[in-house]
């Protein structure tokens, strides 16, 4: 496949992107409206622009200006692609379909503000802005899985799987766990290995596997699970990780020993290196440093293999983590986080 136009193209988004200086910039700001004011002399501009006829506060003018963009952007690099590079491209927008799925999911059935929701979400691929708006209409999750069925949504029929359970108990772990083996399964069956392309999105598959086996033991370490019932949880198709290490590993009781040991069993330098990084206090920022993970890889690929599909994945990594980092930079002048935590929280 010769993307040599298209990734030439990619490289001048990537140049877009911000850098260093210009977060050094905004962490010394004071409040959200001079971070505000200082978005609009970026790339950024004429979205704040926009989003400032329709929104009052510094905060939402933002959230909504960053939402806009990063759709912009994403419908616009699927534009530009080679119509044989689109499937190795939707493979990685996946993450963050399955991301905005489970965070709608999670924010209906616990209650949470649609607003709040939606400040949350990833709009890409499947679930852009229009769709993300039209599921947080959802009274609850059947309502959300009608919605799904009548757009013919792939997604619909695992998260209908997992509605008995939830009415059962209240938990919406197996509903999370039927879309990641969807989308895996619906990955390693269409995704083909042949070709420097086919390996590179397939290697990435094979990594997603991986880490969300490892975030997966940091939910259920320590919960009573037998052998068959962690083994339910466990996903086939990864290439780090066994499934009778898994079930050891979920034994463990407490995180500190999880993280050592799962640091002594993965031969994998990187996925250690972002495992002994993190507090066991604060588990829940490992799904960013894995995020951070693959994106280095894919951008360690890009330079290796620079004609090949990894460059636009690592461009969409960046892109999404820009934004993050910007809303992270928003909501800290907003509430006014300290210099020294906003800077550890960046991406």
């Amino acid at each position: 496949m010769d993307l040599s136009y298209f990734n030439a193209r990619v490289r001048g988004l990537k140049g877009a992107l911000l850098g260093d200086e210009d977060y050094e910039a905004f962490l010394k700001l004071d409040d959200a409206e001079r971070f505000h004011e200082s978005l609009k002399s970026t790339r950024y501009g004429p979205y704040i622009e926009t989003a400032g006829a329709r929104y009052s506060r510094a905060e939402e003018i933002v959230s909504e200006a960053l939402r806009v963009n990063l759709s912009d952007t994403l419908s616009h690099l699927w534009k530009i692609s080679p119509p044989q590079a689109r499937p190795l491209l939707k493979a990685v927008v996946s993450v963050w379909e399955v991301y905005n799925i489970k965070a709608i999911i999670r924010g209906i059935a616990r209650g949470v503000r649609r607003d709040e929701i939606l400040g949350a979400v990833v709009p890409a691929g499947e679930f852009d802005r229009s769709a993300v708006k039209d599921l947080l209409g959802s009274r609850d999750l059947n309502d959300l899985v009608r919605f799904l069925d009548s757009w013919g949504s792939p997604y619909a029929k695992p998260v209908k799987a997992g509605l008995g359970s939830f009415t059962a108990s209240g938990h919406i772990m197996d509903m999370e766990m039927n879309i990641d083996r969807f989308i895996f399964g619906h990955l390693f069956s269409t995704v083909g290995s042949a070709g420097l392309d086919g390996k590179v999105i397939r290697d990435f598959t094979v990594l997603r596997v991986d880490l969300q086996n490892i975030l997966t033991l940091f939910k259920i370490a320590g919960e009573g699970f037998s052998r068959a019932g962690a083994g339910d949880f466990f996903m086939d198709g990864g290439g780090r990780l066994k499934k009778k290490e898994f079930f050891r590993l979920s034994l463990l009781k407490n995180r500190e020993e999880l993280i050592e040991s799962l640091v002594s069993v993965i031969r994998d330098a990187d996925i250690r290196d972002a495992l002994s990084f993190v507090d066991p206090s604060e588990v829940a920022l490992l799904g960013e440093k894995f995020d951070e993970l693959a994106e280095r890889r894919l951008a360690r690929l890009s330079i290796m293999e620079p004609l090949s599909v990894a460059l636009a994945a690592s461009f969409i990594y960046s892109k999404v983590r820009e934004v993050k980092n910007l809303r992270l930079l928003s909501r800290s002048k907003s509430f006014a986080i300290p210099e020294s935590e906003t800077r550890r929280l960046l991406l």
